[in-house]
C-alpha cells in the first residue's frame, strides 16, 4: 500500500534528520556556552544506565529503520504484527512522532541555557517553573513518551514494543532521579513546586 511504503521511507528519514538536528544544536549550544551540556553520570547510577540505554535504543531504531528500506523481508526478523500494519494506524504513528518531537523541541528552546542532558551536579542552572513547566514537571519526557508510542504505531512489531517498554521504564526512572536531585539542589522551592504541579498530565482547567 502507498501509505505503508511512505512510512517505510519516512521512518529512517525522520530519525536521520532528528540525529542531525540534535547533534548540530548541541554543538552550537556548547560552542556558545563554552562548556559541555552533557551531564556526567557515574557508572552504576540511574542516570548512567538510562543514558546508556537511550543511546543504544536510538542506534538500534535508526539501524532497523534504515535496513527495512532496501530489505522489506527484514520485517519478519523484527516480528512485525501484520494485523496492526494498517495505514491509519501507521500514519497516526508518524503524526505522533512529529508531535513528540515538536514538544521536545519547544521545551528545549524554552529552557535555553539551562538545558542539560540530565542533571549535572556541578552545573549552575535555574529552577524553571514557568511556561510548559507551569503545567507539568516533565513536559520534555512527555514528548519522548509520545514519540515512543508513535514509533510503535508506525512500526508495530516485537522490536518496537521492546523499545517502547524499555523507553517507558527508562524515562520514569530518569524522571524520578532528576526529581530527587532537584529537591536536593533547590530544597523548599522545588518541594513546593513538586507538590503543586502534576508530573505527566496537566490538570483540567490548568
Amino acid at each position: 500500500m502507498p501509505a505503508l511504503d511512505f512510512a517505510r521511507a519516512a521512518l529512517p528519514t525522520f530519525f536521520t534528520l532528528l540525529a542531525l538536528v540534535y547533534v548540530t544544536r548541541m554543538a552550537g549550544a556548547e560552542a556558545r556556552a563554552g562548556f559541555s551540556l552533557r551531564a556526567s553520570a557515574r557508572p552504576g547510577t540511574v542516570q548512567h544506565v538510562t543514558h546508556s540505554l537511550f543511546r543504544t535504543l536510538r542506534l538500534a531504531v535508526w539501524g532497523v529503520t534504515v535496513i527495512r528500506v532496501p530489505f522489506p523481508q527484514f520485517d519478519a526478523q523484527i516480528g512485525v504484527f501484520p494485523v496492526l500494519m494498517h495505514p491509519a494506524l501507521v500514519l497516526s504513528g508518524l503524526a505522533l512522532l512529529l508531535v513528540g518531537f515538536a514538544l521536545c523541541s519547544y521545551v528545549h528552546h524554552y529552557m535555553a541555557g539551562d538545558w542539560r542532558t540530565g542533571v549535572e551536579e556541578r552545573a549552575e542552572t535555574n529552577l524553571i517553573t514557568s511556561g510548559p513547566f507551569a503545567r507539568l514537571r516533565h513536559p520534555m519526557f512527555l514528548g519522548v513518551l509520545i514519540s515512543q508510542i508513535g514509533f510503535f504505531l508506525a512500526l508495530p512489531s516485537v522490536f518496537s514494543l521492546i523499545c517502547l517498554v524499555a523507553g517507558i521504564v527508562a524515562v520514569i526512572a530518569q524522571a524520578r532521579f532528576e526529581e530527587k536531585e532537584l529537591a536536593r539542589r533547590f530544597g523548599a522551592p522545588y518541594l513546593a513546586y513538586l507538590a503543586l504541579t502534576p508530573g505527566w498530565l496537566p490538570r483540567r482547567g490548568a
